[in-house]
């Protein structure tokens, strides 16, 4: 089996290549959306803290999450994070403890129970990587689900209408309110509020033109797949680890399984 510090560095690598697509300055070509699938913004933030390591990230993502905090969908982050295994959590937590996110927005910090630093202190880092942030009018040309978010605010719908540009996704409602960790009552409103509106078809299918994408790049799957990665790799019996993984599903992340096919 591989060994987590492979396993962490390779996704660390993928997950700045995403990165790039929302703006942050890596030195590394961006996921292209029409091509490889679309990124939830929550999933990688998530994904980024199970993997995080002593590196630009500890300060580019708090700059981030500074920069475009308006856009985040705080109740999936804290969704995604409730549901992820208690160790797991515990890792998200331990990176989260760096001293740069003592000062993001209060709803970030709500998101995973972090408290405030006590005496206020400010890190210039963070403060100066801020500047190199690309700007919203750029993230939303490479970002659909950023893109909708601004037309449709921060909320369930506008990411249920970035679901339905991806050809053939045929998912039910249930399936469609896991995927962006949802209650199955909130896609099902929306989604009769789209029919009614003719946005949809009876079938939930949408009409006329439409940008199409291939699926989801990283999606909240993707989260729950990397950490049933990272449990195998501590599979003394490689037969036992590889039988751990037969059992993922990537329809919804070809993060993961870019992952999978460089790794295992």
């Amino acid at each position: 089996m591989t060994s987590i510090v492979k396993l962490k560095e390779e996704t660390s690598r993928l997950a700045k290549a995403a990165w790039v697509s929302l703006g942050m300055p890596f030195d590394f070509h961006m996921i292209e959306e029409k091509a490889d699938g679309i990124i939830d913004v929550e999933a990688l933030i998530i994904a980024t803290l199970l993997v995080m390591e002593k590196d630009r990230l500890t300060t580019d993502l708090p700059a981030w999450v500074n920069c475009f905090s308006s856009l985040i969908n705080f109740q999936k982050l804290k969704t995604i994070f409730r549901e992820l295994p208690r160790k797991h959590s515990a890792a998200v937590l331990t990176n989260l403890n760096e001293v740069y996110f003592t000062n993001t927005p209060k709803a970030f910090r709500n998101a995973f129970g972090l408290k405030p630093d006590p005496v206020g202190f400010v890190d210039k880092t963070v403060e100066l990587r801020t500047r190199k942030i690309n700007t919203i009018e750029n993230v939303a040309k490479f970002s659909l689900m950023v893109r909708n978010r601004l037309i449709y605010g921060t909320s369930f719908r506008a990411d249920l209408i970035t679901l339905t540009h991806i050809e053939n996704i045929g998912m039910k409602g249930t399936d469609l309110a896991k995927l962006i960790c949802a209650d199955n009552s909130t896609v099902s409103r929306i989604l009769n509020d789209l029919k009614a509106s003719r946005f949809l078809n009876q079938d939930a299918e949408r009409v006329g033109h439409f940008e199409p994408y291939p699926g989801m790049s990283i999606s909240a799957v993707s989260v729950f797949n990397l950490c049933e990665m990272m449990d195998a790799t501590q599979f003394l019996s490689k037969e036992l680890g590889h039988g751990a993984l037969e059992v993922l599903n990537f329809k919804h992340d070809a993060f993961g399984r870019k992952v999978m096919e460089k790794l295992f």
